[in-house]
């Protein structure tokens, strides 16, 4: 039936595909809402094919229709291009033939056949009720055993599911416009979950129509924060184990709440499995709230991390003016927490970008023509970090002449600091290696870029203030036709005796 194509696209101003009782409910209150016309969650059902299909009324398919935007049923076709179907009216539910109804003997007196019905219409009572106090005791046995998950235990009693008014909580790939990727850009894996490698990102939506009230975020999501061995070390080392998160610091958030995501290493077995669930208690007021995951600090070689599966659950309503103030000093709290931490970002890439290739941005320096450098966005390097897919690039048909390729200069204080960045420098294949090193001008000490970005740092200590300049230098013979720097940053006081493992940096 054509009024199919009417359905997806009641399914895509919803954002969701119903497919239980309580999702048509949501969804004839919605459609109330909008068209205040009424459609019944039955009629919906045998529309999408979860009860015995009839024909659709005509009058149902136009309520439908002007849910969509349009004028009525056949206005939406006539918008598409389609053909006038033939529709008619809902057909009742067929009735037994003459030959399936019970016998009534002619030769019965009026009075006998009322008493014979007087008689069965107690057992008839007795066998419907019969009838469904089995049907609930199966449904809620099937229940049981097929819907309730593991992932939903240690919720208490009065728990309601809110998980529908969450847009694609499992990133299907063809729906992603409903989250906002406002750093890192869109990563999935091959089964659609999300995963950032050596990544600052932050993935979220805004989610409304909550009422004021005690909420749960549920988030299948890990991270592994190094090197497995040297993660592993770090997180049996760690003085505070709560909750399997120490070590890490991606999280999922809910306003100005959240919370750490567990260490890959914590439970390898559940985070290879994809089940690994973390939970955050938060609160609402003002009928949304924008919810998500989040990183940042991503610097070393290894670090990992992966999200799917959102769910929401509403834990209890503010009924009176004493659970308001309540849930409002906890949100008080959270607020002045999260007002103390630093904003996430990913540096001077990201604020930059605005599409896939730009002019290099004037702080930048370069020996070579300028014609051959730009801010780019690009994925074929390999490997990444931080926000390495963004970075400021060299590509020429010809090999660079000597000297700086790209970078910038800095007035530095007395003191010791790391200086580092992800970098890449190749020949004219893509697997060349170079002699393209990342140093700091006046010192000895440099890295030589391989083919595939990666983070190194250098160490270098002043004892009187200095401006210098640093980034990648071309050496003469040079054989390089395309670089590109990321994440460009200074740390003063840097704790070289505690050097992460994975963070690789020469000593000047």
């Amino acid at each position: 039936m054509q009024y199919e194509e009417l359905c997806k696209e009641v399914e895509r101003q919803s954002n969701f595909k119903p497919k239980v009782r309580s999702d048509f409910d949501y969804l004839s209150e919605k459609i109330l809402a909008k068209t205040h016309e009424t459609v019944s969650a039955n009629t919906l059902m045998r529309l999408w094919g979860y009860r015995e299909s009839v024909n659709a009324r005509r009058s149902t398919l136009d309520i439908l229709a002007r849910f969509v935007g349009s004028e009525d049923y056949a206005h939406f076709l006539k918008e598409r291009g389609m053909e006038d179907d033939e529709v008619g009216e809902e057909e009742a539910p067929p009735q037994p033939s003459l030959g399936e109804r019970e016998y009534q003997p002619d030769n019965l007196s009026q009075s006998a056949q009322n008493n014979r019905e007087t008689r069965r219409v107690p057992i008839s009572l007795i066998s419907a009720g019969g009838l469904l106090l089995l049907a609930v005791v199966l449904g809620l046995a099937l229940w049981h055993i097929f819907l309730r998950t593991p992932l939903e235990e240690g919720l208490p009693r009065g728990t309601k599911d809110m998980t529908h008014l969450l847009c694609n909580p499992s990133f299907d790939p063809d729906k992603l416009d409903a989250w906002t990727f406002e750093h890192g850009g869109v990563t999935l894996a091959e089964d659609s979950t999300l995963m950032y490698y050596m990544k600052d990102f932050d993935v979220y939506q805004v989610v409304y129509g909550l009422p004021a009230g005690e909420y749960e975020l549920r988030v299948k999501a890990w991270q592994l924060p190094d090197e497995l061995k040297a993660a592993r070390y770090a997180y049996e080392q760690a003085e505070d184990k709560k909750d399997g998160c120490a070590g890490t610091n991606a999280e999922i958030y809910a306003g100005p709440f959240s919370k750490k995501v567990k260490n890959f290493v914590s439970d390898v077995s559940e985070a290879e499995k994809g089940t690994l669930d973390n939970a955050l208690r938060f609160v609402v007021l003002d009928d949304s709230v924008r919810i998500g995951f989040r990183s940042k600090g991503n610097y070393r070689y290894y670090a990992l991390a992966k999200a799917d599966d959102f769910r929401l659950f509403q834990i209890r309503k503010a009924k009176t003016d004493a659970d308001v103030m309540e849930l409002a000093a906890l949100r008080d709290s959270a607020q002045a927490v999260d007002a103390e931490r630093q904003p996430l970002t990913s540096g001077q890439f990201a604020d930059w970008w605005k599409g896939h290739e730009a002019p290099m941005p004037a702080s930048w320096l370069t020996d070579q023509d300028a014609s051959c450098c730009r801010l780019v966005h690009k994925s074929d390097v390999g490997h990444g970090c931080g926000d390495s897919d963004i970075y400021v690039e060299f590509l020429s048909e010809k090999p660079a002449k000597p000297g700086l390729l790209l970078g910038q200069k800095a007035l530095l204080k007395p003191g010791t600091y790391l200086i580092g960045a992800c970098f890449f420098a190749r020949g004219e294949a893509d697997n060349s290696f170079t002699n393209v090193e990342f140093a700091v001008k006046g010192f000895k000490m440099g890295i030589k870029g391989a083919p595939f970005m990666d983070y190194k740092g250098i160490r270098i200590t002043l004892s009187e203030s200095q401006e210098l300049t640093f980034g990648l230098w071309a050496a003469e013979g040079s054989n390089v036709r395309r670089a590109g720097i990321s994440k460009l940053e200074i740390i003063s006081n840097y704790d070289f005796e505690n050097n992460p493992a994975g963070l690789n940096y020469v000593t000047n």
